[in-house]
């Protein structure tokens, strides 16, 4: 009978995560909100980031109160959409409003980061925006997005570098994502994937047609409490120029 009771015990175990949380995680440049044929469609990215089922989601190239967006804060707009908690923050002014980063989270976000990185070839400024997120579980995941410098390659190399050194330290579970602008095999983004786990690391699906190439990414600490259990690519060439990629782990 004893036996039984440890069986339940452990069966019940699994099936409510106690064992550890399952968090789903997404990275998407949503090009300002705008579609391949020009057209406003957030409705359309916040009914993508529904289906995927999300808990985390980093967004690049995100207006503002720009003209373009119709004066609108599309953070804001998007966590209507999905239900989700949003946080902005600024890369560079625009149109009378600013563009930049966005974070949404199923979870609460007690509290966010946004660390202006290096541009030594004065080209457009780049952040990092992160979010401490407070999971069912009471631990914290910083989880946090960038978009490197798409003109610079040194500016590039060293603004990825500047984030590893920041990021490597945290005394919580990392997961970083984003747009880096470059290849796996680049020499800005190669040295990274050396000291990071990348969820792709296995895929040859490309995230950038444009370009035919994968430029986004969404990493973790190699070793970590985070154990990667999937990863996908969307590809969806009505919404942005980027495709989604979306990754599922296990935090123990």
């Amino acid at each position: 009978m004893t036996h039984g009771w440890i069986s339940l015990l452990v069966w019940l175990v699994s099936i409510t995560g106690v064992a550890g949380q399952k968090l789903t995680v997404m990275t998407y440049n949503i090009h300002h909100g705008t579609s391949q044929r020009g057209g406003t469609n957030l409705i359309q990215v916040g009914r993508l980031i529904r289906t995927t089922g999300a808990d985390l989601v980093a967004l690049q190239e995100v207006d503002s109160a720009t003209a373009s967006s119709l004066g609108k804060n599309q953070a804001a707009q998007l966590s209507y959409l999905t239900g989700l908690k949003a946080v902005f923050g600024k890369e560079a002014n625009a149109e009378a409003g600013g563009y930049g980063l966005a974070i949404l989270s199923k979870y609460p976000i007690i509290a966010q980061q946004l660390i202006q990185l290096p541009n030594p070839d004065l080209t457009d400024p780049r952040v990092l925006l992160c979010a401490y997120v407070e999971l069912p579980s009471k631990k914290t995941v910083r989880f946090c997005t960038t978009r490197l410098d798409d003109r610079s390659e040194v500016g590039r190399g060293v603004q990825a570098a500047t984030i590893s050194a920041l990021l490597e330290p945290s005394i919580q579970p990392v997961i970083w994502a984003g747009d880096l602008n470059a290849h796996p095999d680049h020499k800005a983004v190669e040295p990274l994937l050396g000291r990071w786990y990348d969820a792709g690391r296995k895929s040859d699906a490309i995230t950038f047609p444009d370009m035919g190439s994968r430029t986004d990414y969404i990493l973790t600490q190699p070793g970590g409490p985070l154990k990667p259990l999937s990863y996908r690519v969307i590809e969806d060439n009505n919404t942005s120029y980027h495709y989604p990629v979306v990754a599922t782990y296990q935090l123990k």
